[in-house]
């Protein structure tokens, strides 16, 4: 891509113009919510966000230049994945979802998601109530036996309370937002230690996403050393994801940040092409099974 100023707004992004990089073909975005007001939230919703359309994101990943991506369920939804089924159709083969369901979720309406394109199950346990941690290990189980992930949201204290279920799970697990460790020393924290215990079982994927939950600066610059010690420590085992359309910000009524600023630090962190190719390619073909066919 080259730098040049923007003709037109992109919703829910500061972003003033697009990065001097070239992402490699098939590169996935695997982490961003579709909010549509056609499909009401959930009774216990405090936020009430605005849209953000599949038409939106649409506009947003064509500036920031990648084709897949991962639709995750928002806290706003609770169990009912409508909207995100909705949203999977729309988009087509190169999209896959993350839903939230309960432990009492049946095998029927898990065929229906899997049909869908839904291959993980997430845990937001920074925001929503639907789920708890006791429905954790039960659910994991039904879903190991489909090749599906279990994804956990939660600050890096609440991940460190959770940190004997955590080990139990089986399967895929794939934590938020780079465990939500916190500055000004992400290393000391001991969810540092709980990163690599998961992630040398083998099993355990990290997003490197919206790292504005812990930066303290506009350019995030004060993330490099935790992102690049995952890029480079665990390179078969990191994940890229913008986050859009930030619903944490707007909620909390903050400015929204440059994501083409973000993925170019991202981008740059990585170093070398092989890097970047796990990162935003071979990684997330392997977790959501993304094949050549649906590459477009």
């Amino acid at each position: 891509m080259n730098s040049h100023q923007l003709t037109e707004e992109v919703k829910y992004s500061a972003i003033s113009s697009l990065p001097d990089i070239d992402l490699p073909p098939h590169s996935c975005d695997c982490h961003h919510h579709i909010f549509d007001r056609r499909f009401p939230y959930a009774p216990d919703d405090k936020r009430d966000l605005p849209d953000a359309t599949v038409n939106d994101y649409r506009h947003f990943k064509n500036h920031l230049g990648f084709s897949r991506h991962v639709v995750v369920q928002p806290s706003s939804y609770g169990t009912d994945n409508r909207c995100l089924v909705d949203a999977l159709t729309q988009f087509g083969g190169n999209t896959r979802g993350e839903a939230v369901v309960t432990d009492c979720v049946t095998d029927s309406e898990l065929n229906s998601l899997g049909s869908a394109g839904v291959t993980g199950v997430r845990f937001n346990f920074g925001a929503g109530s639907a789920t708890t941690p006791e429905m954790l290990l039960p659910l994991a189980h039904r879903l190991a036996e489909r090749g599906w992930h279990i994804q956990v949201h939660a600050t890096a204290d609440t991940l460190w309370a959770l940190r004997s279920l955590l080990l139990q799970v089986p399967g895929n697990l794939v934590i938020d937002h780079f465990f939500r460790l916190p500055q000004p020393e992400p290393l000391n924290h001991q969810t540092w230690r709980l990163a690599w215990e998961l992630i040398d079982q083998g099993r355990c994927w990290v997003k490197l996403s919206a790292l504005y939950h812990q930066s303290t600066r506009t350019d995030v610059s004060d993330m490099a050393n935790v992102i690049k010690a995952f890029l480079h420590e665990a390179t078969e085992r990191v994940l890229w994801g913008s986050d859009w359309p930030h619903p944490n910000l707007i909620s909390a009524n903050k400015n929204m940040p440059d994501d083409a600023l973000i993925l170019s630090q991202i981008f740059n962190w990585a170093s070398n092409e092989q890097v970047r190719h796990k990162l935003f390619v071979s990684n997330p073909a392997d977790l959501y099974r993304f094949t050549e066919s649906n590459a477009k």
